[in-house]
């Protein structure tokens, strides 16, 4: 698992090889479409994610693809459009936005043509 430490600021693309665990700042989009993503604590993401799963605990503003699951935590603030099959969200926790299970397909083409352009 790859780490983002706290006091990291990360702008632009990450593309993951295996799940990432994100304490600090990243400013753009995570791509791990084979892999986990969790936002911890104090961490921060303003953009978009697409992972297997992904485990919201900071602050979240964006868009986010999941092909199993998305879950935010009761320490989460998350504003964000979401396409996944499941999606739990904690007592506690803020989620501002929109869900939408069934388009994770029509989602994924799309971000891939975005990356293309």
């Amino acid at each position: 698992m790859s780490t983002i430490g706290k006091g990291i600021v990360v702008t632009g693309t990450i593309e993951a090889q295996e799940s990432v665990a994100i304490s600090g700042n990243v400013q753009g989009e995570i791509l791990a479409t084979a892999h986990d993503v969790t936002l911890e604590q104090g961490g921060r993401i303003d953009g978009n994610a697409t992972a297997k799963t992904v485990n919201l605990k900071g602050t979240f503003v964006g868009k986010i693809i999941a092909l199993q699951s998305v879950r935010i935590h009761k320490t989460a603030w998350v504003k964000a459009d979401i396409a996944a099959p499941s999606i739990a969200i904690d007592d506690g926790a803020v989620f501002n936005g929109t869900v939408e299970p069934a388009r994770i397909e029509a989602a994924l083409r799309v971000a891939a043509y975005r990356r293309k352009a």
